[in-house]
């Protein structure tokens, strides 16, 4: 659970005054009709209709406190294996569409996900064992330690997959962040990411 203090990127019991500064700034910043037609005009609106929801919250009365309150308080240093499908993707041997693509065509048949893969010439059966012997020795953080994760996914523009693709990615580049996997990923357009992070 997510809360709106995170939708607008300020921290916990944030003044009143602060809120309206941050909702103002943000909602200006990403007018969608600031953005020509296309991806981030897109992303604009999912975010504007995240931090519209977030201000109401913020602002009607008594809803702060409740906000505070709802967030899950315990946070944990756990860390957590890939799922295959992140990996193929975090490796780039298949794209996000061809992992929707598999994990549908698991679900209608049962099949194990790594064997729909192989049936669908996604990946070959060396590059599978691979992957499969790989996934036990790589461990990534999730989005609960992470600000930026828990902000994009707040704002309806990333899954956990994503974010766990782009961790497993951060690890194996050197000065690698989170917001230039999404880019480079076409998850986020840079337009968004300078506005949300400016």
């Amino acid at each position: 659970m997510y809360t709106p203090y995170q939708v607008l990127g300020i921290p916990e019991g944030t003044e009143p005054a602060e809120i309206d500064k941050a909702y103002k700034s943000l909602s200006t910043r990403l007018a969608p009709e600031s953005f020509q037609e296309g991806p981030a005009r897109d992303q604009a609106a999912k975010c504007v209709s995240a931090i519209d929801e977030a201000y109401r919250c913020l602002t009607s009365g008594g809803s702060a406190e409740s906000a505070r309150s709802s967030h899950q308080s315990a946070r944990s240093n756990e860390t957590t294996h890939p799922r295959l499908g992140q990996m193929c993707v975090a490796t780039g041997i298949i794209s996000m569409e061809q992992l929707e693509e598999a994990v549908q065509e698991q679900i209608r048949t049962g099949l194990p996900l790594g064997e729909v893969l192989e049936d669908k010439q996604f990946l070959s059966r060396v590059q599978l064992e691979g992957l499969l012997l790989g996934q036990g020795l790589i461990d990534v953080d999730g989005e609960r330690n992470d600000p930026i994760a828990q902000r994009l996914i707040a704002l309806n523009l990333a899954t956990l997959d994503m974010v766990l693709i782009a961790q497993m990615e951060m690890k194996w580049q050197e000065n690698a962040s989170l917001v230039d996997a999404f880019i480079r990923h076409g998850w986020l357009t840079r337009e968004i990411a300078d506005a949300l992070f400016a």
